[in-house]
């Protein structure tokens, strides 16, 4: 018979916190107040502190000097660091595909991304615009099959959706802007154009290369 694990507090509160973040009812620089939350979910400090301490891991909060824990705070080095740090991925993984001849079927995932993703733009959801974004990136990686390559991709994928919101969340005309790389991005990827791939894939992830 089959075993049920129940999720732990902390787990939960990880869960909470994270959703919160995302949502937007923890925006960039606020802070975190630990006794509020412990009563508003009815659980003591301390799985609160250690779900902190795994969003801490992920860099979505940070602690300040005054031991507050805040939601980061963007600013041009941190935007840049991690833009960079996903061109290279997602790069490397195309130039992975290209080499084994896995072009056709990375077709395949960005057609079908791509779709889900302009369903989303239509709707004029920003918050299902922007899974649907990430899930387009995310697909490079998915097709190469390398599984440690997926799972550090993932392990980082909090911060891209920070970063995508951060950069086009509250605007319509950056979100156009971002399926529009992202369409001109999938045409030279399915064509093999490794120089042309990487250029679109620098204006995608980085204005200031």
């Amino acid at each position: 018979m089959a075993t049920i694990m129940k999720t732990s507090m902390k787990d939960q509160a990880y869960q909470v916190i994270k959703d919160k973040i995302f949502k937007q009812e923890y925006d960039f620089g606020d802070t975190i107040n630990i006794t509020s939350l412990s009563k508003e979910l009815g659980i003591s400090n301390t799985p609160i502190r250690e779900a902190l301490s795994r969003l801490e891991a992920e860099g979505l909060v940070e602690l300040t000097l005054s031991t507050k824990v805040q939601v980061i705070s963007f600013n041009s080095t941190l935007f840049n660091e991690i833009s960079r740090s996903f061109f290279v991925q997602v790069y490397g993984a195309y130039g992975l595909c290209h080499a084994a001849g896995k072009l056709d079927y990375l077709t395949v995932l960005m057609d079908e991304a791509l779709a889900e993703q302009q369903r989303a733009f239509d709707a004029g959801d920003p918050a299902a615009f922007i899974e649907k974004a990430i899930a387009f990136d995310r697909i490079f990686v998915v097709a190469t099959g390398n599984q440690r390559m997926l799972k550090i991709y993932d392990g980082l994928a909090p911060m891209l959706y920070l970063l995508t919101r951060y950069n086009h969340q509250e605007h319509d005309d950056n979100r156009a802007q971002n399926l529009a790389q992202h369409k001109a991005i999938r045409e030279a990827a399915a064509k093999g154009e490794l120089e042309e791939v990487e250029r679109l894939m620098m204006l995608h992830f980085d204005k200031h290369f």
